[in-house]
């Protein structure tokens, strides 16, 4: 009679699965994110960014890994309708890999191709919103007897940065606060890993020699994180590094200008 409530005890109870005790702990989870963002400027109006990301769950549901790369090619069109600037400031082009170390679940691999727009919106003279437009190809394959999956979808995010030296504190100088909201519509959607809304508020550090440290506590609503599991609310501390960027053009023609944001 013990051995037997032990084993029950122990045991996964008749009728409920492991995916759903999981499904059930991810509904509302913590994540954590790692980002280290080298930008290179290869000319006057081209630059590439590159983000080399890690992402974990709790609990432990999987561990990402990833590296996705875009080229920017700022508009060279200098005057425009609105403040006197052109309203496109630059058009982005995007690929990268990302791979999902799931656990208690087969990996998965995915590829992206991504095209893009971005554009300012004037505000207060203190305040510019960044705008960052896009269309995203994603090709997904689970590690079984599936075939590949492709999905679409259209994100669209705004941004802006805070400067605070405008206190005129000195324990300021450097901060700034960064603020982001974004939203994706799915217009295919694939298996896995669908979000559908992210707030990132967060503070961040620029050092004299050009590094720049940005710590987000990001609120994000997504589908599908798991096999069975259908929207979960992830609250997530994402950490982000910037180096200085790097001339690529060997000197030639006028310096170009790193993007304001990616």
């Amino acid at each position: 009679m013990l051995a037997t409530v032990v084993i029950t005890l122990s045991g996964t109870a008749p009728g409920i699965s492991q995916d759903s005790i999981v499904d059930e702990a991810v509904k509302v989870n913590q994540q954590l994110w790692l980002d280290y963002n080298p930008t290179s400027i290869l000319s006057e109006y081209r630059s590439l960014s590159t983000q080399i990301s890690y992402r974990t769950i709790i609990p432990q549901v999987y561990n990402r890994f990833q590296v996705i790369s875009t080229l920017d090619f700022r508009n060279k069109r200098e005057r425009g309708l609105i403040s006197g600037k052109a309203l496109i400031k630059s058009f982005r082009l995007g690929g990268g890999v990302i791979y999902t170390q799931n656990t208690g679940a087969r990996d998965n691999l995915e590829f992206r191709l991504s095209q893009g727009l971005t554009f300012d919106i004037p505000t207060i003279q203190q305040m510019t919103l960044n705008n960052y437009a896009r269309i995203e190809e994603r090709l997904q394959k689970t590690f079984d007897d599936s075939g590949w999956e492709a999905g679409f979808r259209f994100r669209y995010r705004i941004a802006t940065q805070i400067a605070l030296n405008g206190l005129h504190l000195e324990f300021t100088e450097g901060f700034y606060i960064p603020l982001e909201a974004e939203v994706f519509i799915n217009l295919k959607k694939t298996e896995r890993f669908n979000d559908l809304i992210r707030l990132s508020p967060g503070l961040g550090y620029r050092f004299k020699t050009g590094w720049r440290i940005e710590t987000y506590l990001i609120f994000n609503r997504t589908k599908n994180i798991t096999e069975t599991n259908d929207k979960s609310s992830d609250f997530i501390m994402r950490v982000r590094v910037y180096s200085p960027p790097q001339r690529k053009d060997n000197g030639e023609g006028p310096p170009g200008k790193a993007p304001a944001f990616d």
